[in-house]
């Protein structure tokens, strides 16, 4: 198995610009990444794509959108998952040696729908839909728990909101709060590309180590707070990497609301049990305002959250860092990405 490298990453976030549609958004994510990494499209020789029909509004929506992400006349896959499980994907083609470059994009563009519609309707018809269950909804559920079993969460969760800073935009890109979430704790709804060309020449950021698993299908059969799925993931990862968690420099982990970043501090292990808030409002590895707060569009944030940690790799925020991305249903599937400064 040989060695992987990030030549080049891309992050666009923008929202309802009328002046493009989806595949121009596509487009222009993925030129990006090709100029970082200096590259054109005609070296890659395969692309990996991360993109969901309910998310897109289209039926089989790689078949009209592929071509804007450099996939044309290429080796193409899609996952309709999130843009971590893609780079999965990706890293397993370039590291059997099955293909030398590759390209991941994935993709949100959550002006085009109703995004609590369109989560709805990725829940069970039978025995989770009739609940009007969300995303939101279900971290509602998780924050319930935490508030309830952990009194520094209740403790610290304002000072945690607070760190994000003041969110400019439209009131309207903020979801209703699911009890007992809080307004300051929600994601900004945003469209939003990433893309990160991935290969095997030596680059300045290494793909130490990827890991993946995942959770019981039916939420009650689930670990709302521990998140195993999640653990387990990051365990791989870091395990592979050769390294532990406290090795770890930057830390770019997905969470769609306040409390979802918090429990996955503690599921990798950056923190103890019940302590997830408060190290929110004061671990120095984390991204003070983070994706989440910045702009949130399933299923590319686990890719977005790659490539933020290898932006702040090259930026000499540290030498190895950790990013993690969860499933577009609930956070059911986990992955989770080492990083190396080479």
């Amino acid at each position: 198995m040989g060695p992987v490298y990030v030549h080049g990453v891309s992050v666009s976030l923008s929202w309802a610009d009328p002046t493009r549609s989806l595949q121009d958004l596509i487009f222009v994510g993925v030129r990006d990444a090709l100029r970082s990494a200096g590259m054109s499209a005609t070296e890659l020789e395969a692309v990996v794509l991360a993109a969901h029909d309910l998310v897109d509004g289209r039926s089989l929506t790689s078949m009209v959108t592929a071509p804007a992400a450099a996939a044309y006349l290429k080796d193409e896959t899609r996952v309709g998952d999130d843009g971590a499980t893609a780079f999965a994907l990706a890293d397993a083609r370039v590291r059997s040696g099955s293909v030398q470059t590759c390209l991941v994009a994935a993709w949100g563009r959550l002006s085009e729908g109703p995004v609590d519609a369109i989560s709805h309707a990725l829940f069970d018809p039978f025995t989770t839909r009739p609940l009007a269950m969300t995303e939101i909804g279900v971290s509602g559920l998780r924050a319930t728990r935490a508030l309830a079993k952990h009194p520094g969460y209740a403790a610290h969760r304002q000072e945690a909101a607070a760190r994000r800073g003041e969110r400019a935009g439209d009131p309207g890109r903020i979801p209703a709060p699911a009890w007992p979430l809080r307004p300051a704790e929600l994601p900004m709804w945003s469209d939003v590309v990433a893309a990160v060309v991935i290969g095997n020449t030596p680059a300045a950021v290494e793909v130490l180590g990827v890991g993946m698993s995942t959770e019981p299908f039916e939420l009650g059969d689930r670990d709302l707070l521990g998140l195993p799925a999640l653990r387990a993931a990051s365990g791989q990862a870091l395990c592979g990497a050769q390294r532990g968690i406290a090795d770890v420099d930057v830390l770019e982990l997905d969470g769609m609301t306040l409390f979802d970043e918090a429990l996955a501090l503690e599921a990798v292990g950056a923190s103890a049990p019940g302590t997830g808030m408060a190290a929110l409002a004061t671990d120095r590895r984390l991204d003070p305002a983070g994706a989440a707060a910045m702009g949130y569009g399933a299923p590319a944030m686990g890719l977005a959250r790659i490539a933020r940690a290898s932006e702040r790799l090259t930026g000499g925020g540290g030498r190895t860092g950790l990013a993690t991305g969860s499933s577009v249903v609930a956070a059911q599937s986990q992955t989770a990405v080492v990083l190396g400064k080479a």
